[in-house]
């Protein structure tokens, strides 16, 4: 098949592009379940309802929605300088690929849309010239915020490539409503089944004792992974590289 996997829809009768990756995180989410029913162990029990196929196009736009944490941890301003900076440098050739970024920051009780997708570097500079940090890490809350900003957009705008980069130590310390870590889950599950490509930025220091879930969220969900303690505005594009053209 030609033409460049941008995102999954509803396999037809006739199954002709499997988008295996999609497929295997649509089934992650029900596996438990499926096993204490089945008869016999299998390595992956896949049901018809999860099996997706690809879409692909040659050009089409990414949005990017960088998700930062702003809370009171260690390396909090480290985080949002080089989200800023990674940021300003997409904006820049944002406009020629017709792509759009946007940010999430989470701090104290909520997630806030700091700067709405946009192409504009002007607009970006000015929305992202004063970013408070501090408080507690209201984890859930920036997923579920991520969701409903992506469900908006690919309402508009369904031939969009959605990416999502969260950029945190991933220790979520405030709930929306009761268990903070379960609506984290349960807003992962929400982001699978919309199609948005997540990557995850850990940026908990290195320690006996690991607190924070990252790796968890990531192994449960399928999403990409880097373990990255000295974060900068470099080494996140080079890990947009590996998602968009900029």
């Amino acid at each position: 098949m030609r033409g460049r996997y941008i995102k999954f829809k509803p396999a037809n009768d006739k199954i002709v592009d499997i988008a295996f990756d999609a497929t295997f995180r649509r089934a992650a989410i029900h596996q438990k379940k499926r096993r204490e029913k089945a008869n016999k162990k299998l390595a992956i029990y896949l049901e018809r309802e999860d099996i997706v196929e690809k879409v692909r196009q040659r050009k089409i736009s990414s949005h990017i929605l960088f998700v930062v944490d702003a809370s009171g941890s260690m390396g909090a301003m480290k985080r949002m300088e080089a989200a800023k900076g990674a940021i300003i440098s997409l904006l820049l050739d944002a406009y020629q690929k017709r792509n759009k970024i946007g940010m999430i920051a989470f701090r104290k009780d909520r997630a806030e849309l700091i700067l709405p997708f946009t192409s504009s570097v002007e607009l970006g500079e000015k929305l992202l010239k004063d970013l408070p940090t501090g408080g507690k890490t209201p984890l859930a809350d920036a997923f579920i915020k991520s969701y409903e900003v992506f469900d908006r957009e690919i309402r508009k705008n369904p031939n969009i490539i959605p990416i999502m980069i969260v950029i945190s130590d991933f220790k979520p310390n405030v709930a929306v409503k009761g268990d903070y870590i379960k609506e984290v889950f349960d807003a992962c599950e929400k982001i699978v089944e919309k199609g948005i490509n997540v990557v995850l930025i850990d940026t908990e220091p290195q320690s006996f004792i690991k607190i924070g879930i990252g790796k968890e969220i990531a192994d449960r969900f399928g999403f990409k992974y880097y373990k990255i303690e000295e974060l900068s505005k470099d080494k996140l594009l080079d890990i947009c590289k590996g998602f968009v053209e900029y």
